[in-house]
């Protein structure tokens, strides 16, 4: 793709923050966004500038030599100019481009973002089929676009008329918080590369970032002697003492499944034991020093560490307590309040992740373990 001077202007330039205000007013961040009159713009590419000129060269040919030949050439090829604009705009007018969540994931690695491109008198509905979702008439196309992310791979598509189509476009996202990719380029050129028509689409996603894990050493002990203690793994089974079912709920282990009573078609029912919960620890912001984001990278290391040793634990942030618990919606509790700690305006979401799970969580009297670490005084 051949870089725009536009565009590199604006990045470069003091008109930028103007320039990000106008388009928030104009285009605003949605879920689903239906490109149309006030969100696509469309200019001259450099070969439909060097078009133009031949155009006018030849009129000014027919001119000065009153040659009707000359003159008809000219007007021919002005239409074919003006239709290539009508149908470069026509290409993108009417594409609806709608949000997928991705999976969340950590900050320095690259998101598959899927897109959802459909036209807007068509919706696609589980099953693959189509049907008619706005107006009447024929549907039509959207030919040769290209979607691109800034400093981010871009791709390549088609949407054939009545379709949907599904795409990742990739984004590598550097910030712990909400995926906030920016706005993404989506532009055409087809059919004669005359125009490039184009529009900077924001998309509104709910997927959180969780700070990058660092790798700092984990030192458990027991009142404070500084002893080594290993916690029995809430995974073992052999010997835990079988209590009955329940009705399965979000973030129960697939171990925990009674897969026999699914087979029967007696529903999704998971198993309880009566055991020893195992040791269980408490993940401090006190036991950490350095720069905000260095300690909410070596809590999410421990996180991490600890939920793969089968530990109950909790989680302490200033102002947020997690009781200690194990299972795989607890973890994605604490992470997504490692991820959306201090970010101002999701701090009501944040005190709804760490409420969401209070009730339902039980202990079993277990060993209290002081985690502390080993590390340098921040990054």
């Amino acid at each position: 793709m051949l870089k725009n001077p536009l565009r590199q202007w604006l990045a470069t330039s003091a008109v930028r923050q103007r320039w990000q205000h106008w388009l928030d007013r104009r285009i605003p961040v949605s879920r689903s966004v239906t490109l149309g009159h006030r969100s696509i713009f469309i200019l001259p590419t450099a070969i439909g500038w060097l078009f133009g000129s031949l155009i006018l060269l030849l009129l000014v040919t027919a001119i000065n030599y009153k040659n009707s030949l000359v003159y008809g050439l000219t007007f021919w090829l002005f239409s074919i100019g003006l239709t290539t604009m009508y149908l470069t705009f026509r290409n993108l007018k009417g594409l609806v481009i709608t949000a997928q969540d991705p999976l969340d994931g950590f900050a320095g690695q690259s998101f598959d973002v899927p897109l959802l491109l459909n036209n807007q008198r068509y919706s696609a509905v589980s099953g693959g089929t189509k049907s008619t979702a706005q107006g009447s008439g024929k549907s039509r196309g959207h030919y040769a676009l290209w979607l691109q992310y800034p400093d981010n791979p871009g791709i390549n598509a088609s949407v054939l008329t009545g379709e949907a189509v599904t795409l990742s476009s990739h984004y590598r996202s550097h910030q712990r918080g909400r995926l906030q990719p920016g706005r993404i380029l989506l532009e055409s050129r087809f059919p004669l590369g005359l125009f490039r028509a184009w529009s900077w689409v924001k998309l509104d996603f709910n997927t959180l970032v969780y700070p990058e894990p660092q790798s700092v050493p984990l030192v458990t002990g027991s009142d404070g002697d500084g002893g080594e203690l290993e916690g029995a793994s809430r995974d073992v089974s052999g010997d835990q003492d079988f209590r009955g079912l329940r009705p399965y709920q979000a973030g129960d282990s697939l171990k925990q499944i009674a897969w026999k009573q699914l087979a029967r078609g007696k529903g999704l029912v998971t198993k309880e034991f009566d055991s020893d919960d195992g040791a269980s620890c408490w993940l401090d912001w006190g036991h950490l020093t350095g720069n905000t984001e260095y300690r909410l990278s070596c809590l999410t290391g421990w996180v991490l560490s600890v939920h793969d040793k089968g530990w109950q634990y909790g989680l302490r942030l200033p102002g947020v307590e997690i009781a200690p618990d194990h299972s795989e919606r607890h973890l994605r509790r604490c992470l997504g309040q490692l991820a959306l700690y201090g970010l101002g305006s999701d701090s009501g979401l944040a005190s709804g992740l760490a409420s969401g799970l209070a009730s339902g969580s039980t202990s079993a009297n277990p060993v209290t373990v002081t985690v502390s670490a080993n590390q340098e005084a921040g990054r």
